[in-house]
């Protein structure tokens, strides 16, 4: 996901300060993607640069003017927003999958006990889709967003098994 243009989401919806976009933007994506503060200073300064967004000064009259600066979309980035939303995400069937090249590797290097390896990867994905799913399991009504990444997760390790049953 790109850090860049779910910042500009968290802000359609009001200005915020850095380190509430960091929690919104881990709360909405179920705690799977955490963002470092610092990532996210740095992120909006790429927004301001590049016009997508103003700085707003210190709120409630603090004197902690760095921690308490807001940010609020500009035009622009209401546009560069809308833009993102009405274009499809383009499927990277090209993508460099680390486990696919592990399993090419594996099954040509002498001495590998590729079952072994297939074993310790579904395991693994076992163990982590169990847990996906008591996640779930214990998401209150109205935890869309949540609810939506983590079947996206869910589904990613589903596919990964079938595929690791087809190697095998």
């Amino acid at each position: 996901m790109s850090i860049r243009n779910g910042l500009l989401a968290l802000l359609a919806d009001g200005p915020k300060y850095g380190y509430e976009l960091k929690k919104e933007f881990e709360d909405r994506t179920a705690e799977l993607w955490t963002l470092n503060v610092g990532q996210v200073y740095t992120t909006l300064g790429r927004l301001l640069r590049d016009e997508l967004v103003r700085e707003e000064g210190p709120q409630d009259g603090s004197s902690n003017a760095e921690e308490q600066r807001s940010y609020r979309l500009t035009e622009r980035g209401h546009e560069e927003l809308s833009n993102w939303f009405a274009e499809a995400r383009p499927s990277a069937a090209t993508e460099r999958d680390e486990l696919s090249i592990k399993i090419a590797m594996a099954l040509s290097t002498p001495g590998v006990d590729v079952l072994r390896v297939l074993q310790t990867q579904r395991t693994s994905a076992t163990a982590s889709l169990q847990q996906l799913t008591r996640r779930k399991a214990q998401l209150e009504d109205g935890d869309l967003p949540q609810a939506v990444v983590l079947d996206a997760a869910a589904g990613r390790l589903e596919a990964e098994l079938r595929w690791l049953d087809l190697v095998e």
